[in-house]
């Protein structure tokens, strides 16, 4: 390719005949082509730099967009048509300032010196951005910028940046959602931002971050009261418990251990549509084997079906007889109430407590105060 002819004398000639937009076009493809194969002779490439010099002060905005288009994915272009790309219209300069790798940084803090703000958030889009500049759009730019740096997956983003957007912007759910939404958030991060969002950004991320199990507990039981449970004969909430149950049976976060602090803490009707997803049975038939049952058999096969294992079966029994004793004595409405008196029957019960295991124990003890 040492030797190809990156505009032939047919160009020339159409050129000087009929100097349009779609032949000034063409040739910016053209040879912008060649040129991103990055294997031109020295007199080649320098012909071309010469031709893009041209072109990048073209009257006709749709040649330098195609142009600056032409040349977003090429590398090491003379600083000064860089320079022009950058500074000429957004239609011409974005798509140019987010994909062209060969940018520093000190072009890049130039960009977001500028009042312009599409340029900016074009610059927050880029890949790969480093540390020390997603630092820099974070101190320096509004949260629009910062809102495409922090959904730019790319972005290498130090867990003291993630807390100064927290800080400097508590009551921004865009930016809370963003920084959510991100893969692989640092636990760190996760425990910072917790109290400032809503319950659907936790239940988010019980589904979809790997939270310790206190952690990812303690954030269902606040999802949970967020949906104003109660225990009652009336079941008021049952499609928004069987929708988030299901979403945490899809996510691998259904576990034995949640189901049985969830019976054990009185949350009935969280514990019989689990049943009901882990057995696959309906939720009625859940209800009728646990309360209408006359032998303890059938319950201990709906546990066995539901795949919880046979060491929390005594638990399980205790608990429910505990809420058959309790669910009257406290008032239909009163679910805290209901919750406590349950945990603390169930706890006095020397033979289940030593069925639980010690985190178990200590996440229904955390309960009471």
């Amino acid at each position: 390719m040492e030797d190809t002819k990156i505009i032939s004398r047919q160009d020339v000639e159409r050129l000087h005949s009929n100097p349009d937009i779609a032949n000034k076009s063409s040739i910016a493809q053209k040879v912008g082509g060649y040129y991103q194969q990055g294997n031109l002779s020295s007199s080649n490439r320098a012909l071309a730099e010469n031709i893009f010099r041209l072109l990048v002060h073209d009257t006709e905005i749709k040649v330098r967009q195609v142009l600056a288009d032409t040349l977003k994915y090429s590398n090491d272009l003379p600083h000064d048509i860089v320079e022009s790309i950058i500074k000429d219209s957004d239609s011409v300069a974005l798509p140019f300032i987010q994909y062209y790798q060969s940018l520093t940084d000190d072009d890049l803090i130039n960009i977001l010196k500028t009042s312009n703000l599409p340029k900016q958030k074009a610059v927050a889009k880029r890949n790969n951005l480093s540390r020390n500049m997603s630092s820099y759009i974070v101190n320096n730019c509004t949260d629009g910028v910062i809102e495409k740096l922090v959904t730019n997956e790319t972005a290498d983003i130090a867990n003291d940046t993630f807390e100064e957007i927290i800080k400097k912007y508590p009551e921004s759910d865009i930016l809370k959602k963003g920084i959510i939404y991100r893969n692989n958030l640092p636990f760190e991060v996760i425990e910072k931002i917790i109290s400032h969002i809503s319950y659907k950004l936790k239940a988010y991320l019980v589904l979809n971050h790997n939270l310790p199990q206190d952690f990812a507990t303690d954030l269902i039981n606040e999802i949970k009261e967020k949906l104003t449970l109660k225990v009652s004969e009336e079941y008021s909430q049952d499609d928004q418990i069987r929708d988030f149950v299901q979403h945490l049976y899809k996510a691998n976060r259904l576990t034995y251990s949640l189901v049985t602090r969830a019976i054990c803490a009185g949350d009935l009707i969280f514990f019989e549509h689990s049943l009901s997803f882990l057995a696959e049975i309906p939720v009625a038939n859940v209800r009728k084997i646990l309360f209408n049952s006359t032998a303890d058999f059938e319950i201990r096969n709906l546990l066995r079906k539901a795949m919880l294992p046979k060491s929390v079966f005594p638990t399980i029994f205790s608990a429910l007889k505990v809420i058959n004793d309790v669910r009257f004595d406290c008032g239909q409405s009163n679910n805290k109430l209901f919750s406590r008196k349950v945990i603390e029957r169930i706890l006095s019960y020397t033979q289940s407590t030593e069925e639980l295991s010690s985190d178990d124990l200590q996440y229904l003890l955390s309960q009471l105060h």
